[in-house]
């Protein structure tokens, strides 16, 4: 889907940019064949307030903070996940620009199989448990830190036997194609409950994907996971003043009223508009990654020598492997 041009106007410093003809360079995931037609339109919408703006995509969002950890590029558009190691690798002085409306308040579910036995989060005790790469937010990640921090969670966890679908490890769970893999196992009735976000149930519910004849009838166990705030726009604290008002007032000039930003913003999954940044949404993934390293590229959270469960069965990219590991 090409992006439309759209209409000039200035804002800005001019044609030369912000700094010297230096253009604001915006690092992004390319987590699907969606994102250049996205990020080309921001950059033409950028430009036609005279804010040149260019943008290189990124195969994992390790490599994308990498990136802006060391100066190539000046803003990185992060996941949750990326974004509070971000804070915590430089003791909470990166810079927050913006959101989506979208990003805020995101849920996750903890879906269980009708007949299952499972009608609250203590019945998950000994039962198989389906969830998304480790390094999904909104399936992995998160939905655990809600467990571990319920009463008696740490012990409920170490009864639990998980079967983990690592599908496109380094995206951050942006594809969904672990959640997708979740949603087939509970309707296959290979596992007794699982995790995924609130945006994929709902695709699948109306997509008839899920509860359809011959399937396992799926059903939601309400707030189990606490609402989180999702991607941000993020920077460090050497960016130039000038670079980072340009890019603000531009990014929240965009309006849904008009015909050529509306186009984008969609595209990019914006109810109404952009948001500026905060912080509070975060405080449960802080939590989550209280125990690792500030390192780059962190290890996994569990990993099949060490984890937290009565057992971890993790099913990788193409099914290479399928091995169950006892605690």
């Amino acid at each position: 889907l090409a992006p439309r041009r759209v209409a000039r106007r200035t804002m800005g410093a001019g044609a030369s940019g912000p700094e010297a003809g230096q253009a604001i360079m915006l690092g992004v995931v390319a987590y699907s064949d969606s994102v250049g037609s996205i990020w080309e339109g921001m950059r033409q919408y950028f430009a036609s307030v005279d804010v040149p703006l260019d943008f290189c995509m990124f195969t994992s969002y390790d490599r994308m903070v990498e990136a802006l950890v060391h100066g190539h590029i000046d803003i990185a558009w992060n996941g949750p996940l990326a974004h509070v190691r971000l804070k915590r690798r430089t003791g909470g002085k990166s810079i927050s620009l913006g959101m989506r409306d979208c990003d805020r308040n995101f849920r996750s579910h903890l879906v269980v199989r009708k007949g299952a036995g499972i009608d609250s989060l203590a019945a998950l005790a000994g039962k198989r448990l389906a969830t998304g790469a480790y390094d999904s937010p909104q399936a992995y990640v998160l939905p655990l830190q809600a467990i571990g921090a319920a009463p008696g969670g740490e012990g409920l966890l170490k009864s639990i036997h998980v079967v983990r679908f690592d599908k496109d490890l380094g995206k951050h769970g942006d594809t969904a194609a672990g959640e997708l893999e979740v949603m087939r196992a509970l309707s296959a009735g290979e596992v007794d409950a699982g995790f995924v976000s609130d945006v994929m149930w709902s695709k699948a519910l109306a997509a008839r994907e899920v509860n359809g004849k011959g399937q396992a009838q799926l059903v939601v166990l309400s707030d189990v996971v606490p609402p989180f705030d999702h991607c941000q726009f993020d920077a460090m604290p050497t960016l130039s003043a000038t670079k980072r008002d340009m890019f603000s007032k531009a990014l929240f000039a965009m309006s849904m009223g008009v015909p050529e930003h509306k186009a984008v913003m969609q595209l990019e999954g914006i109810r109404e508009k952009w948001e500026g940044p905060r912080e509070d949404g975060y405080a449960r993934m802080h939590d989550a990654l209280a125990a690792e390293p500030g390192v780059p590229f962190p290890p996994p959270l569990d990993t099949v020598s060490k984890h937290r469960f009565a057992s971890l069965e993790v099913r990788g990219d193409r099914g290479i492997h399928a091995t169950k590991f006892e605690r």
